[in-house]
């Protein structure tokens, strides 16, 4: 029996979503499909458009098998943070034989070269990515000149420009991520691209059968929506037909949900670090550079994306940004996120669901992985760490932020996670 893993937010899911596991069973000859699927919050700084299990529905309709959440430490990182927790989670798994994700460019020759540069520390690339940092441009920046210039001396007959747009596009980073990531693991999975059929991750183009998850949000952010029959005939062709009664009746219940939406939430947290001499250098991933900057900038706080517009430089991203401020609501913090790794990245599964016809998927994991499968929150505290109960618990408090936001938006009672049970596709 053969198992593919794939990584992926679904935020929201469409006819790409459905082609790329599709194409994952095709190439591999796979018996199952299992997804890790960021929960609530996604790697790019935001709140999911619409929540984990809504989602979970979906993609148990489009042929996935089994889905597990990526704590939110994970999911809401930047790539090679996104990538190792992602890929430490199948792993552990130890059922897994390939990882299939998609990416602008399907040359994993070239992809593979590009771990190798980033991974051995080459010279020329690791000389170049303190030049460009010295000139103060981003790392994300730096680190892609320096591969393109590395590239270059290594003879890729490839134009600067052609490698600018693989290495820069959202899904090639985190493609690279993951081969470095299953490479430093020692992880015997197997990479294998494949090439996205859309328009490019920012594209807003909705015509045709593909388009990007980010123009479906930019779809429903317009101010013309009202009613869902307002988007429904652009949709069908774009998302698969098995979403579509789900999307309609979830609509205004219980998304979309925008970083807008916890303006007040995180505004409060501001207040609290500026009045009570608060220390935000030690949240993840913050400098003190940064940690000042937004202090410094915190008086004129008004909404959540404009205060991100007001921070953000050519050093530091809107992404990582809008990540830090939801990282104060949270309270994960840099010693969170070391512990963590020290102890190996997963101390659950935490099963959101899973279609009965493969059931047999479930007793397979449990037969070769020691690490606990979770399937009902009331009963995981009892088996985890200490640790692993505090990874949990900012997993639960940002799900209860994230209820809450949604609940006092629509007027539309959302059950605890508590209440909530594995969702079960049946045959």
């Amino acid at each position: 029996m053969k198992t593919v893993g794939i990584i992926a937010e679904f935020n929201p899911f469409h006819n790409g979503h459905a082609y790329l596991i599709e194409k994952a069973r095709e190439l591999t000859n796979a018996d199952h499909v299992i997804v890790v699927m960021s929960g609530n919050f996604v790697q790019r700084g935001a709140p999911a458009f619409m929540d984990k299990f809504t989602r979970t529905a979906i993609a148990l309709e489009n042929n996935v098998d089994l889905v597990l959440e990526l704590p939110v430490c994970y999911s809401m990182s930047s790539a090679a943070y996104f990538a190792t927790g992602a890929v430490a989670t199948l792993d552990k798994l130890n059922v897994v034989d390939y990882l299939c994700f998609g990416c602008e460019n399907d040359n994993l020759d070239l992809l593979n070269l590009i771990a190798d540069i980033i991974i051995d520390e080459d010279e020329c690339y690791s000389e170049a990515l303190q030049s460009y940092l010295k000139t103060g441009m981003s790392f994300s920046r730096s680190r892609e000149n320096a591969i393109i210039k590395s590239l270059s001396l290594r003879g890729v007959n490839m134009s600067s420009d052609e490698l600018s747009l693989i290495i820069s596009s959202p899904n090639s980073i985190l493609a690279i991520e993951y081969i470095i990531s299953i490479r430093k693991s020692g992880s015997k999975m197997v990479p294998v691209p494949i090439k996205r059929l859309d328009k490019g991750y920012h594209s807003s183009d909705l015509d045709g059968h593909f388009a990007s998850a980010s123009a479906i949000r930019k779809l429903f952010g317009g101010k013309s929506i009202f009613t869902f029959n307002n988007v429904k005939e652009t949709l069908s062709d774009i998302v698969p037909a098995n979403c579509m009664e789900l999307l309609e009746n979830e609509y205004k219940k219980t998304y979309p949900i925008v970083s807008d939406d916890f303006s007040p939430l995180v505004g409060n947290e501001l207040i609290k670090a500026r009045y009570n001499n608060t220390e935000t250098n030690n949240l993840f991933d913050i400098t003190d550079d940064l940690a000042n900057r937004i202090s410094n900038l915190s008086g004129s706080y008004e909404a959540f994306d404009s205060f991100v517009n007001t921070c953000n430089s050519s050093i530091f991203t809107s992404s990582r940004i809008s990540r830090i401020l939801f990282y104060l609501l949270f309270n994960y913090t840099k010693d969170d996120y070391f512990t963590f790794k020290d102890e190996g990245y997963v101390y659950y599964f935490r099963v959101l669901g899973f279609n009965k016809a493969h059931n047999s998927l479930l007793t397979e994991i449990k037969t070769n992985s020691d690490i606990p499968l979770i399937t009902k929150i009331s009963n995981a505290f009892s088996v985890l760490s200490e640790n692993g109960k505090r990874m949990l618990s900012i997993n639960m408090m940002a799900d209860e932020i994230y209820r809450l936001v949604s609940i006092d938006k629509y007027n539309f009672s959302i059950p605890k996670e508590q209440q909530y049970g594995v969702i079960i596709k049946d045959e």
